[in-house]
């Protein structure tokens, strides 16, 4: 394909995507989402195929069986409430969970370690340059800070891909991040957030089909309707800018003294060891870090509040 052609699908197909994370109970088939795209289901599906090396229903149901995966993993729910939460009934989602793993959900949220686990830790570590934090100063449940947000709209970039997601996070981040910041200067948005995190799940998701993303969280409040408008009139289409909602709820603040670059792998390691010691339990599968500073940055952990 001519690079101009790539380029069209590329950013198609990243559309298609973003309306599948939009859409936690996968109730848009193959042709609603290539209708939304402005495309026809068989020319999205081949190319979904040929850039993405598996079609657009197989990644929509890996998607939410690997939701369900991380609910196992780092929160409390029932199986009964994972299955709800990712469209399927409780039978419907151990057979779905068995046809990709191998193993029923009860069994898989025993185990200590995942498959893909230490590739990803390996690999993030090499791609990153990791803050060693051995005596728990930094990165500890003592040191976060509990928090309610409201309900915010994300306005993200899907960052360029290839297998090494965090490598090329790393590359891309500044650029982005410029344009984002601008955004949010020049409407004056004191509550927004530039973020930054994966749009998969930590560990379950396998390396390298992870997608990275850079964007601006604005609270959906009444104050904050003109800026949305303005973002959807003047800056979606020149910045290439998907939609998300991100809900309200209780989170685990935890501000560093480094860049989003070092707290990659300890914070993900430090929500890994206290979810798995009880500290806390996450209400989501999404954490994501607010870009404060060049040296400094927030981390924030939706947790099941009882």
């Amino acid at each position: 394909m001519k690079t101009s052609t790539i380029n069209h699908w590329e950013k198609k197909i990243q559309h298609a995507i973003a309306l599948s994370h939009d859409d936690p109970y996968g109730d848009r088939d193959v042709k609603t989402v290539a209708a939304m795209i402005g495309e026809s289901p068989d020319n999205f599906s081949h190319k979904f195929v040929q850039m993405y090396g598996e079609s657009y229903i197989h990644f929509t149901k890996r998607r939410r069986r690997e939701a369900g995966a991380g609910y196992l993993r780092h929160s409390d729910f029932g199986i009964g409430e994972i299955s709800e939460m990712c469209g399927y009934t409780h039978s419907s989602f151990t057979k779905a969970f068995r046809e990709l793993y191998n193993e029923a959900p009860i069994n898989f949220r025993d185990r200590l370690y995942l498959p893909n686990e230490e590739h990803t830790l390996a690999r993030t570590k090499i791609a990153t340059t990791p803050h060693d934090d051995p005596h728990s100063l930094i990165f500890s449940p003592d040191k976060t800070e509990d928090v309610r947000l409201p309900e915010y709209r994300l306005y993200y970039t899907i960052l360029p891909r290839n297998d090494d997601p965090v490598r090329s996070m790393v590359a891309y981040m500044s650029m982005y991040q410029q344009q984002l910041h601008a955004i949010r200067t020049s409407l004056e948005l004191p509550g927004a957030m530039v973020i930054t995190g994966t749009l998969d799940v930590v560990p379950v998701t396998n390396y390298a089909k992870m997608m990275m993303y850079v964007g601006i969280l604005v609270p959906v409040l009444k104050a904050y309707e003109v800026a949305h408008l303005h973002i959807g009139r003047s800056f979606r289409e020149p910045f290439g800018l998907f939609t998300k909602r991100v809900p309200g709820g209780y989170y685990k603040k935890l501000p560093v003294p480094m860049s989003f670059v070092a707290a990659g792998l300890p914070m993900y390691e430090f929500i890994n060891r206290s979810c798995r010691a009880g500290y806390f339990k996450m209400s989501g599968n999404h954490f994501f870090i607010s870009l404060t500073g060049e040296t400094d940055c927030e981390i924030f952990i939706p947790w099941q509040r009882r």
